[in-house]
């Protein structure tokens, strides 16, 4: 156990003309602001003393002992020694914290393969030529997800009294997508028992003539029967790939019991070749809208057509068993061609062997045949990333979706960035 201890004295002067203490609280909070920064120094400047002691001995009695860090370069740990401090007035290292901004003289050492670095950085999980602690940047990360990049700053500033500019939480989002990396595959899920992929559009890079409705996000997720676990799982996302692009990210969910989507032909033919063999099923929630949709391409009037889509809609929702839901499909099917309605004669044919699989699977109807899951979150990302009269390049909304996607539904990568736990401990004591 490294144990440091640091005491000063602090005066504060509180001073009213008149006696009247009109405007006490905002003239604490701003000595806050100035002593919370200045006692975190000192106390870590204290415990850096220790931690040289440790590894090199006291001044001038330089011993080799097994330190409690180790050299970035060639990962040594032992056969350290002092190299001096930064300047006071030049070279002080200018740190970013949620304790505030910190003025640090941090000490150097030197290793036996000639590197030289400052090892408080290193126990602060500052990296080099950074500026941010880990605990500031993730709080950054979580604030870029749901306020503009100016706004998060400005809270940001308000919570811990020091922020980076708008333009530097725009680098931090790129470098933590760059670690998330949604397109890459995740381990092995268990007990899965179903799989949701959707896509929504998002307004990002050029524009494609009048209109342009911006880029395809496909979104996978991996959905756990209650008491398995965590109950739903981020497989990965793509903005503007292919269904072929997003494939690979689904292998971690080869044990599905059923695949649910849109109906979007692209992501059938992908299922069909990445997960073969699990039965797919048509959402329920998007018949209603497509047949909606057809009917209206076959000139069927408003009212006429909301009732037909409404009424297919829930003979297959709330069927009893699948052969109900069959039975009302084919009498759908069967006034469609009536009706000449070719659109939606068409529509019904292809969607037909997918409507009732998941009560063909589960006859009591307790498997997942929508993907409202999905829905929901594509209008969480929309939220953030699709403002009116806004248009983001394609790399920060990639950047962005990502770290929505994956803080939203904590992924493995996001919970591994940034790191603010461990075992340090600190008390204050008054007298």
């Amino acid at each position: 156990m490294l144990r440091s201890e640091s005491t000063c004295a602090v005066h504060v002067d509180l001073a009213s003309p008149e006696g009247s203490l009109g405007g006490w609280e905002r003239a604490l909070v701003e000595v806050r602001g100035e002593l919370v920064p200045a006692l975190a120094s000192r106390v870590l400047g204290r415990f850096e003393d220790r931690l040289l002691e440790r590894a090199c001995g006291a001044r001038r009695q330089p011993v080799t002992r097994v330190a409690p860090f180790g050299c970035p370069r060639c990962g040594a740990g032992s056969g350290f020694r002092r190299r001096g401090r930064r300047s006071r007035q030049v070279r002080s290292r200018q740190v970013l914290s949620r304790a505030g901004h910190l003025v640090l003289r941090v000490a150097m050492v030197g290793c036996r393969c000639g590197h030289r670095f400052a090892p408080l950085l290193g126990a602060l999980g500052v990296g080099p030529r950074a500026r941010l602690t880990p605990g500031l940047a993730r709080r950054a990360l979580e604030l870029c997800s749901e306020l503009p990049y100016a706004r998060a700053a400005a809270q940001l500033r308000r919570e811990a009294g020091a922020a980076p500019s708008p333009r530097s939480l725009g680098r931090l989002v790129r470098r933590a997508a760059e670690v998330i990396a949604l397109e890459r595959s995740r381990s092995q899920l268990g007990n899965v028992e179903a799989v949701l992929v959707d896509e929504t559009r998002v307004r990002a890079g050029p524009r494609k003539g009048q209109d342009d409705r911006g880029r395809e996000l496909k979104i996978a997720l991996a959905l756990r029967p209650p008491g398995a676990g965590r109950r739903i799982e981020l497989l990965g996302a793509n903005l503007a790939g292919s269904w072929a692009a997003l494939g690979p990210v689904l292998h971690a969910a080869r044990g599905a019991r059923i695949a649910v989507t849109d109906g979007e032909w692209g992501a059938r033919s992908m299922l069909a070749q990445v997960l073969p063999g699990i039965p797919h099923q048509v959402c329920t929630f998007h018949v209603r809208h497509s047949l909606d949709h057809r009917l209206w391409q076959d000139g069927v009037p408003f009212a006429r057509r909301r009732a037909l889509a409404a009424r297919l809609g829930n003979a297959i929702e709330f069927a009893p068993s699948a052969e109900s839901a069959e039975r009302a499909l084919s009498s759908a099917l069967a006034a469609a061609e009536r009706n000449r309605w070719r659109h939606t004669t068409k529509h019904l044919r292809e969607v037909a062997p997918h409507l009732a699989t998941w009560l063909r699977l589960d006859p009591e109807g307790r498997l997942t045949h929508t993907t409202s899951l999905l829905e929901r979150t594509m209008r969480e990302v929309n939220r953030r990333v699709d403002p009116v009269g806004v248009r983001w390049s394609l790399e920060g909304a990639r950047a962005m979706t990502a770290l929505i996607l994956a803080r939203r539904f904590q992924h493995p990568r996001w919970l591994r960035l940034c790191q603010d736990r461990g075992p340090a401990t600190s008390r204050a004591r008054i007298s």
